[in-house]
């Protein structure tokens, strides 16, 4: 595992309630419960229990351990409502990490701590002894890219770092706008102050309103006096994540918090000043969404201050190249390998696909090609998904492919990869059928099998 920033996960080790690892099969394999306020469940009736039959009321979209299960994508610092044995309810700061190899995903680690431990913590520590900020990963620097437009909208961005008006985001998902939210944080006067990121389609619907506002004791069944997002996020910034899927009536409440700066709790009558900058970000358009009624129009003038629209990865086909080189660097140095780009063909390959997971989709294609690769040269055809090379018409050009020799291997060398590459397209030929692929190499059964061991060749 690498992390990018490790006094988040030095931060995160040292206030977390509950430690989880789960296997790729997402069964639990490691528990330790250090707050007996999050359940009563011992390590012995966990360890070995499918995660959601301890977790009954997550699925795969609202779990932030399962989401990063799926997507390989660690996830830092996300506010969750965790409910208990007893039918109450937790706000709690979920941190996940992948866990990976060559070969592939074999689990993650996930941390969950109550978000009032995490206050009464910060409220006790003053500024220059502590860095307030919960969760902002990226600066600008981080987001790669010699496209004019986005380039300008970088240009933007900073300029709108350095005041406190509030911002939205449109762009398709895959586009990378978690990186803007967060270097436009870093950049801006809040950077020391908390960052609480929040997808508000990640959580039920019915569970918002306590998340965001908080809620008094008594107000209902086994409720407490807790804080919400917008006083923990006090002095800092809030990213609202797919705002397009919080509820009209709760999105009233947003634009009253937007006009007067005040927060109510759930149940009770004190107000409470917050100071707090609203980023938001919706994966539709706005227009679609105006007309659908998906956000209103009071709170889309109120948060469009400053209104920007990433461009999809197949409007900015300049970045590719530049995209490519950056990934492949991370990932020789991930799987300590020694790739030297991208085969000219591939090229050709990825400039005409649609890419409509944009850049998510574009990585994680570079990271299959790694473990597909069978030599550090460069991603060839054979490497890149089959989906990719059938929706740009090339799958024939694919299955006709030649080895090309590899002039820094040697004679010998190359004769294995040679042969490497023709039991691999003969086997993909065949559909993995042994006696068809060794009656086409002409070898027995047997000498097909002693290969495929020879150089580690896996039936897909």
């Amino acid at each position: 595992m690498s992390f990018k920033n490790l006094h988040h996960i030095k931060r995160a080790f040292r206030e977390t309630d509950v430690i989880c690892i789960i296997d790729k099969n997402a069964r639990i394999l490691y528990y330790n419960n250090y707050n007996d306020i999050h359940n009563k469940l011992g390590t012995e009736e966990v360890v070995g229990k499918p995660f959601l039959e301890v977790y009954p009321w997550l699925d795969w979209e609202t779990s932030t351990a399962l989401k990063v299960l799926k997507t390989g994508e660690a996830v830092v610092n996300q506010p969750q409502v965790m409910q208990l044995d007893d039918g109450t309810e937790v706000n709690s700061i979920n941190t996940a990490f992948p866990l990976k190899n060559e070969e592939g995903i074999l689990g993650v680690v996930f941390l969950s701590y109550d978000i009032n431990s995490i206050v009464s913590t910060v409220e006790s520590e003053s500024q220059n002894e502590r860095e307030h900020n919960l969760g902002s990963k990226y600066q600008f620097s981080d987001i790669i890219t010699r496209n004019a437009e986005v380039m300008r909208i970088i240009a933007q961005l900073k300029r709108a770092a350095k005041f406190d008006s509030n911002i939205l985001i449109y762009g398709e998902t895959g586009t990378g706008k978690e990186l803007f939210v967060h270097s436009i944080h870093n950049t801006s006067n809040r950077a020391s102050k908390p960052f609480i990121s929040q997808n508000c389609a990640a959580i039920p619907k019915n569970l918002m309103e306590s998340l965001f506002f908080g809620t008094t004791k008594g107000s209902f069944t086994g409720s407490e006096e807790k804080k919400g997002l917008f006083e923990l996020a006090n002095g800092g910034t809030i990213f609202l994540d797919e705002i397009n899927s919080m509820p009209l009536s709760l999105q009233a409440k947003l634009l009253r918090v937007l006009e007067n700066g005040k927060v109510r709790r759930i149940g009770g009558r004190k107000e409470y000043k917050t100071d707090v900058r609203i980023i938001a970000s919706t994966n539709e358009k706005i227009d679609d969404l105006l007309t659908a009624n998906k956000i209103r129009e009071d709170l889309f003038y109120r948060m469009s201050v400053i209104n920007v629209e990433i461009p999809p990865l197949r409007e900015r086909k300049d970045d590719i190249k530049v995209l490519a080189d950056h990934f492949i660097n991370d990932f020789n140095k991930k799987f300590s390998k020694n790739i030297e780009g991208i085969d000219t063909k591939v090229e050709k390959i990825f400039l005409k696909y649609s890419w409509p997971g944009n850049v998510r989709e574009f990585k994680n294609c570079i990271e299959g090609a790694f473990i597909n690769s069978i030599n550090d040269s460069k991603i060839r055809l054979e490497d890149i998904p089959k989906y990719i090379l059938e929706k740009t018409g090339s799958a024939k050009n694919y299955q006709k492919s030649e080895f090309e020799a590899v002039k820094k291997l040697s004679l010998k060398e190359n004769i294995k990869e040679l042969e490497k590459h023709l039991i691999t397209a003969t086997l993909k030929e065949t559909g993995n059928n042994i006696s068809r692929t060794a009656k086409k190499l002409s070898i027995s059964r047997q000498s097909l099998y002693n290969k495929l061991e020879k150089y580690e060749l896996e039936l897909s």
